[in-house]
């Protein structure tokens, strides 16, 4: 995440809270604008945003609509605010340099409760992952065909209602027979109740920050999982670190290492597979050893 954005202190979190829940709730749309346009302004962090913001105001607002205080009709127009001012934040945030790895985010079939998808997507896409968000309530069977023709990485699977686990669990199990070593996380209130029983699955995450931590995880302690995308961004990056740090130009270690410029500039920007002779050639001019050039 962004280290300049801002984090407020809790009581400030809770009262800006408190007013946008307030506003939304009574239909006071002019002063919600004015709370998310301040929010914005101020660079609030989006995990803030989120998470401490949109995902309290609009458990609270459900709560309301089950016990019967608000319409259906209140419930969903305070969602679709809330998806205006996700909008809002995404359009502020900066998508950094890509991974090279895939996930796919999809809420089951017969659940369209999306909004938890919507920010898990946001999350992976601003820690540079290629993210396919598939939407709400996909029947198994073209989920799987689209997998087997997309092969993510990864797949995380919503699941709002207890009752639907059976559709989760079939999810699940389709995914296993593809044999393509696809990792498989999920999220919800359905899916809580499956994540110590179905050993198919990679994780349980009950925020996006948490499947990001997981899903990295799983991508650490598995090397072979790392795109050669990946591979080739890092040691062009190191490569220009320490051609710059020497103040040496590419038109120097070229001279230096026998090779092309134009193919110096491409290793630097990760767009050049690189043989283990050149990049000998090239650590022995940079008079760095090559362990240290490909060590993470």
């Amino acid at each position: 995440m962004n280290s300049n954005w801002y984090v407020p202190p809790k009581k400030e979190i809770q009262s800006v809270g408190n007013q946008l829940q307030y506003s939304l709730v009574n239909g006071h749309y002019n002063q919600a604008n004015v709370i998310s346009r301040t929010i914005i302004n101020q660079q609030w962090s989006p995990a803030v945003i989120y998470l401490d913001l949109i995902r309290n105001i609009l458990n609270h607002i459900g709560n309301l609509w089950h016990e019967g205080k608000i319409l259906i009709s209140e419930e969903h127009r305070a969602t679709q605010f809330c998806l205006l001012l996700m909008d809002r934040v995404r359009n502020n945030f900066r998508i950094p340099q890509p991974k090279g790895l895939k996930i796919s985010l999809t809420t089951i079939e017969d659940d369209k409760h999306v909004i938890g998808s919507y920010m898990a997507a946001d999350f992976f896409r601003w820690d540079g992952w290629n993210v396919e968000l598939l939407g709400s309530s996909i029947p198994n069977n073209d989920l799987i065909t689209y997998i087997r023709a997309s092969l993510p990485n990864f797949v995380l699977l919503s699941s709002t209602y207890p009752k639907s686990v059976g559709k989760l669990e079939e999810a699940i199990d389709s995914i296993k027979t593809l044999e393509k070593n696809i990792r498989i996380l999920v999220g919800g209130p359905g899916a809580q109740l499956i994540k110590d029983s179905n050993k198919k699955i990679d994780g349980f995450a009950d925020n996006p920050l948490q499947a990001i931590s997981l899903a990295n995880s799983l991508v650490d302690a598995n090397p072979s999982m790392i795109p050669l995308e990946t591979v080739l961004m890092s040691l062009g990056y190191k490569i220009q670190t320490v051609r710059k740090n020497m103040n040496i130009s590419q038109n120097t270690l070229s001279e230096k290492s026998g090779l092309a410029r134009t193919f110096i500039s491409a290793v630097e920007q990760g767009k050049q597979n690189v043989s283990l002779g050149s990049l000998k050639s090239i650590s022995d001019s940079l008079g760095v050893s090559i362990s240290s050039m490909l060590q993470d």
